[in-house]
């Protein structure tokens, strides 16, 4: 992750039970803030996987849930906003040509 940071990549969270250790938004919020406070804020971002492939906590309805969760870990607007999308329109601005 370390790595990833320093090279200006992207540390997308997943939305399942495996990749957060939990099944709820506030399991999802604890780790983008583990990711957020070692590499920074903008470097973290939504890893949806909405395609059906794995059954995640909640749908795009639950999402309002989980930007209450990243409030009450104190973050900024600024910073839910990056997080819930900023950062990959900025990475793919920054990326793809």
């Amino acid at each position: 992750m370390e790595e990833l940071g320093c090279r200006n990549g992207l540390v997308g969270i997943g939305l399942w039970e495996t990749a957060v250790c939990g099944k709820d938004a506030r399991a999802t919020a604890q780790n983008i803030k583990y990711v957020a406070d070692r590499i920074g804020v903008d470097k973290v971002a939504l890893g949806s996987d909405f395609d059906g492939a794995i059954e995640t906590h909640f749908d795009v309805t639950g999402l309002p849930l989980l930007v209450i969760e990243l409030q009450k870990l104190g973050f900024s607007q600024e910073d839910i906003d990056k997080i819930m999308g900023g950062n990959v329109r900025d990475y793919f601005l920054r990326n793809l040509k």
